[in-house]
């Protein structure tokens, strides 16, 4: 009995503890970044070949996110109280990053190959991708407001309606990939977006569930 007055008053010690709120600053900034360079994907697969600016675009978003990354790791190391577990943070932002970072060099192969044209699905995919990047970002801003698992179960549901069309652009992508008699170089550029892509589109997944995990806890 004592035992767990002692317990319940360490929680209350703690939970009256200043937390850093800039995690949630850098969180969003983050997931705008993950928006933004999904947005300029788009914008490069719709333009092809003129996507310069877009490419430039993106370039930023890998440097921006590659700070408030680096950032981000250091407060984690020296914060003493988080608004999220840090294992928590420490997963959403590597994800972030990683979405950021592989997409950047998924634009870098458009400039590289010097491709004329590309596999239908590879339209709808970017326009899945950049459809999960948003609502990726509503939950992501939904943290500070405290929201819970049931206000986010749209954004939610939304990403797992558009992974199931990502599922499918796949396989019809898979298999026409060999049809008739394909140039093999052609095939494994076209395999090497897709399969970049696919990576970034995965790495958005994995954030929303770290979120859906991280808003049951603290729902």
């Amino acid at each position: 009995m004592i035992a767990t007055i002692i317990r319940a008053q360490v929680v209350n010690m703690f939970n009256l503890l200043p937390k850093d709120e800039k995690f949630y600053d850098e969180l969003e900034q983050l997931s705008s970044r993950v928006v933004s360079a999904a947005k300029q994907f788009e914008e490069i697969v719709a333009r092809l070949p003129n996507f310069d600016g877009q490419l430039a675009n993106i370039e930023q978003d890998r440097l921006g996110a590659r700070k408030i990354f680096k950032e981000s790791i250091l407060r984690l190391d020296q914060a003493f109280i988080t608004p999220l577990d840090r294992e928590d943070i420490l997963s959403l932002i590597t994800e972030m990053y990683g979405v950021v970072d592989r997409v950047s060099e998924l634009s870098q192969r458009f400039r590289l190959y010097k491709l004329n044209d590309l596999h239908p699905t590879l339209t709808s995919q970017a326009k899945n991708f950049s459809r999960i990047a948003n609502e990726l970002n509503t939950i992501i801003c939904g943290l500070r407001k405290q929201k819970k698992l049931k206000d986010l179960e749209p954004s939610l549901d939304a990403v797992s309606g558009a992974m199931e069309l990502v599922k499918r652009d796949r396989e019809t992508f898979l298999g026409g990939l060999f049809a008739g008699d394909p140039n093999p170089l052609e095939v494994l550029k076209k395999k090497e977006l897709h399969d970049l892509l696919e990576d970034a589109i995965e790495r958005c997944e994995e954030a929303t569930e770290t979120l859906a995990r991280v808003l049951l806890k603290n729902g």
